[in-house]
């Protein structure tokens, strides 16, 4: 039977209006505009929230090590996807993380496969990837039938990682931002391969930027201005006063002390500030750091008070031992402290070597200077002793003469 031509627009236009077009959304929001993300939420997902989605990463191949999308607010708890090259080079692996704060991440559970289309061709990674519950993870949530959702971002600059493992070591990131995904231009389609099928929409999306945390210039000048306070400026203070000889050496020792005091004040706050924003005052180095700072603060009031006494009585009192010992105290374990705060960001080894060499040379002519002044002055304690014990003897022996002549 043959068809008028207006019956077959009708069967045309019916046919079209059964098949249910995928929409993918893509942005490229990192500083690096070749870096970009692509989303896919199918019609199911959509409509109850929960669901498989489809995401895309695309990345230069050869000029960063790894770049990663996330799912979150900011890094600690966010349900995390890690893309970096196989070990052959000629592929990719997507590697699942559960961020963790400002350490590297870990490895969790989460349903991730990767799909046609995903490789490197022309200098580009990509990866394809259908996520069967990204919907929640330990931590989290993201319910796909809203109109948005935020996401962050980073990566790291550098020689491309190329492992086939999904724990591969990963170092700090050098770039990150988050944004607020508009989920209406996403929305679309039937569970299948969005980034090839045939009929599929895409637009670049309209994203909002989103803080995603406090920025790493406020992580970077808390290390700073912390390690230059531990490892160098309350050193200094404490070798100088026991081996400087100085004429003014206690004013010297209480200038440079008073210095690294507000040092590590300006690092104490950046970083309970970073802590707060960025959920990990959990971990072994804020807590330290806030103990520390505790002590610190007791400082300067003992160190008064035992300055004044010595300079009266010539000798140590109670506020001594606790002004010296708390103080050894703050400088050695600050240090270490140091070292941890490393480790949480996941520096690479070069900053951990680089800390440990300076830090570690510096605590030990610390330590040096420590076991040199209380030698010396327990040898000028031995000398006032026998030169005290000879007066005596000699004040006897006149006064005993006096009281023979007087007889």
């Amino acid at each position: 039977m043959k068809l008028s031509p207006v019956q077959v627009a009708a069967t045309w236009a019916l046919m079209q209006g059964s098949i249910a077009y995928a929409q993918i959304a893509r942005t490229c929001p990192a500083s690096d505009a070749s870096i970009c993300f692509a989303l896919n939420v199918p019609d199911a997902a959509a409509t109850s929230g929960t669901g498989d989605i489809f995401f895309q990463i695309q990345a230069p191949a050869t000029t960063h090590e790894y770049v990663a999308l996330a799912q979150g607010t900011q890094m600690a708890g966010a349900n995390m996807f890690i893309l970096y090259q196989n070990a052959a080079g000629t592929n990719v692996t997507i590697s699942p993380r559960l961020g963790t704060g400002h350490m590297p991440p870990s490895v969790h559970n989460v349903q991730l496969e990767l799909l046609e289309g995903s490789g490197i061709a022309n200098g580009t990674m990509t990866a394809n990837v259908r996520c069967s519950g990204c919907h929640s993870w330990e931590g989290g949530n993201m319910d796909f039938s809203t109109t948005s959702a935020v996401w962050i971002y980073a990566s790291k600059t550098g020689t491309p990682i190329q492992s086939d493992a999904i724990d591969a070591d990963i170092s700090f990131h050098d770039d990150h931002g988050g944004f607020s995904w508009d989920l209406a231009s996403a929305k679309g389609g039937s569970a299948v391969n969005p980034f090839v099928a045939a009929e599929v929409a895409t637009t670049n999306a309209t994203v909002s930027s989103v803080s995603s945390g406090p920025s790493d210039a406020v992580l970077i000048a808390h290390a700073i201005f912390g390690c230059l306070a531990v490892a160098f400026v309350l050193p200094i203070g404490g070798i100088l006063i026991r081996v400087g000889n100085l004429s003014n050496g206690i004013l010297v020792h209480q200038l440079i002390q008073y210095t690294g005091l507000v040092m590590y004040i300006i690092c104490f706050g950046l970083g309970a500030y970073y802590a707060s924003e960025d959920g990990y005052w959990g971990e072994t180095h804020p807590r330290l750091g806030t103990a520390i700072f505790a002590l610190m603060l007791t400082q300067p009031v003992f160190g008064i008070i035992h300055h004044a006494m010595f300079k009266k009585i010539r000798g140590r009192t109670i506020s001594s031992y606790f002004h010296l010992t708390v103080g050894r105290s703050i400088i050695l374990l600050g240090i270490i402290n140091g070292g941890l705060g490393l480790k949480l960001t996941g520096r690479g080894t070069g900053a951990k070597a680089g800390y440990g060499v300076g830090a570690g040379i510096m605590g030990l002519a610390y330590v040096a200077a420590i076991v040199f002044g209380e030698a010396k002055r327990a040898k000028t304690q031995g000398t006032s002793s026998r030169d005290s014990s000879v007066e005596l003897k000699q004040k006897s022996e006149e006064e005993a003469k006096q009281m023979e002549e007087g007889k």
